[in-house]
C-alpha cells in the first residue's frame, strides 16, 4: 500500500496525470471546434503586429473582445504561429504544467502537494476547457509566494510583474513583498521586471503607437467593467439578496478589507503566524470582488481555499467549511453530483458562497492578531503537514 501511495505522490506521477489532462481537453477542444479563446489571443497577436487595434470586435474571426495587456501578444507569441492544433495542445499543456509545478515549489510535504494537485483538479478541468491563462495567473502566484519563502528575491519578482502584464489583478501577489521581510533591492527588481514586461510593445512600436495601445486597452477595460458583474460576490448578491446592488460600493468593501488586513500584519508582524491563510485570502480576494470573474476563474479562488486549509487548524468549524467548499465550489463545476446540481450552483454564483466564507474568516483571524499573543517559535505548518 505505500508503495502504491509514494507512486500516487511522485511528482512525474502528479505532471503526468496533468499533462494527460491537458492534452485530452485541449484535443477534445479542438474537435469540437470549442477554442474561440485561443483563435482570440491568436488573431491579437497577428493584430499587435499587423499595428491593428486588437480590442476591437472582429465578428468574422471570433467572438468576443480582447482584453489583455499589449504585452501578452508578445509572451502568446509562440503559439499563435504553430499549425493550430499543435498551438493548442501545447498552451493547454503549458498552462496546467506551470499550474502544477507552482504547487511543488512551496515548502510543504509532497503529500500535502499532492492533496491540493488531485483535489483542486475538477477546477482545474473547468478552468482548462476554457483555453484561459487562470490556472496560469494562479500559478504565478503561488510562485511569487514560494520564492520568497525560498529567499529567491529576484525570482520571486519576476511574476507579479508577469501576472500584471497578462491581467492587470495577477499582480496581486507583489503584496507579499511588503510582509516578507522587504528591502530596498527586492523593490528595485520588482520596478525592473515590470517597466522591461510592460514596454515589450516597444521593440514593435513607435512611442506614439506605444502609447496608442494602452489608450486602446484602457478604454476597452472600462467598457467591460460596465457590463460585467460576474462570478463574485457581487453576482451573488444581486442574484441571491438585492439585483441592484452597487458593484463599486461591494468592491469598496473588499478593497478596504484588504487594507485593513494588510495594515493589521504590517502592525502586529503576525505574516509568519497566517502565511498559508493569508495567501489563500489574496488568492480568493482577488477573484470574488472581481466584477469580470466566471467560471474558469474560481481555479484562483480555489487554489486560495486549498492554501487556507493548509494554514488553518482545522477545527470542527474549518473541516465543515472545507466541505462545503469542496462541494460548492470545486466539484460543482464537474458533472459528479449531477447537471442540475451544476446549473443550480451556476445560476445565483454559489461556487462564490465557500470562498466568501472562508475569506471571512481569515480577516477575522487577521484582526484577532491585535489582541491573542503571538506564540513564539511557532511552526504549525511544519508540525502539520
Amino acid at each position: 500500500m505505500q508503495k502504491i501511495l509514494n507512486i500516487i505522490i511522485h511528482p512525474l506521477c502528479v505532471f503526468g496525470i496533468y499533462a494527460l489532462v491537458a492534452i485530452f481537453i485541449a484535443l477534445q477542444a479542438y474537435n469540437a471546434k470549442e477554442i474561440n479563446n485561443f483563435i482570440i489571443f491568436q488573431h491579437s497577436v497577428f493584430h499587435f503586429f499587423e499595428h491593428q487595434n486588437p480590442y476591437l470586435l472582429y465578428p468574422a474571426k471570433y467572438h468576443d473582445l480582447f482584453l489583455y495587456n499589449p504585452s501578452f501578444c508578445i509572451f502568446f507569441l509562440p503559439f499563435a504561429y504553430l499549425p493550430l492544433p499543435a498551438g493548442v495542445v501545447l498552451w493547454v499543456v503549458c498552462t496546467a504544467l506551470v499550474y502544477v509545478w507552482a504547487i511543488w515549489t512551496l515548502p510543504i510535504s509532497n503529500y500535502t502537494k499532492a492533496f491540493v494537485a488531485y483535489l483542486v483538479l475538477p477546477d482545474v478541468i473547468t478552468s482548462l476547457q476554457y483555453l484561459q491563462t487562470n490556472t496560469l495567473l494562479a500559478g504565478f502566484i503561488l510562485l511569487s509566494f514560494s520564492m520568497l519563502e525560498r529567499e529567491r528575491y529576484f525570482k520571486a519578482s519576476i511574476f507579479p510583474p508577469l501576472g500584471f502584464f497578462i491581467k492587470g489583478y495577477g499582480g496581486v501577489s507583489g503584496v507579499f513583498f511588503l510582509l516578507k521581510k522587504p528591502t530596498l533591492t527586492t523593490f528595485v527588481y520588482l520596478g525592473i521586471w515590470g517597466v522591461l514586461l510592460g514596454c515589450l510593445p516597444l521593440l514593435f512600436y513607435s512611442f506614439a503607437d506605444f502609447t496608442k495601445i494602452y489608450m486602446q486597452w484602457f478604454s476597452s477595460l472600462s467598457e467591460d467593467y460596465k457590463v460585467n458583474t460576474g462570478m463574485s460576490v457581487m453576482g451573488l448578491v444581486r442574484a441571491t439578496v438585492y439585483a441592484e446592488a452597487s458593484i463599486v460600493g461591494v468592491q469598496l468593501v473588499g478593497v478596504a478589507c484588504f487594507a485593513v488586513s494588510l495594515l493589521v500584519l504590517l502592525f502586529t508582524q503576525g505574516y509568519e503566524r497566517v502565511k498559508y491563510s493569508y495567501l489563500g485570502y489574496v488568492l480568493i480576494w482577488v477573484v470574488i470582488f472581481n466584477q469580470a470573474s466566471e467560471s474558469a476563474t474560481i481555479i484562483i479562488a480555489s487554489t486560495g481555499g486549498f492554501m487556507w486549509f493548509i494554514g488553518t487548524k482545522r477545527t470542527r468549524f474549518d473541516i465543515a467549511l472545507f466541505v462545503l467548499f469542496m462541494l460548492m465550489t470545486v466539484l460543482a463545476s464537474s458533472d459528479i453530483l449531477g447537471n442540475a446540481y451544476r446549473q443550480f450552483v451556476i445560476k445565483y454564483s454559489l461556487k462564490v458562497l465557500p470562498c466568501l466564507l472562508i475569506w471571512l474568516k481569515v480577516q477575522i483571524d487577521i484582526l484577532s492578531l491585535l489582541w491573542l499573543p503571538i506564540p513564539k517559535n511557532e511552526d504549525f505548518i511544519q508540525k502539520t503537514w
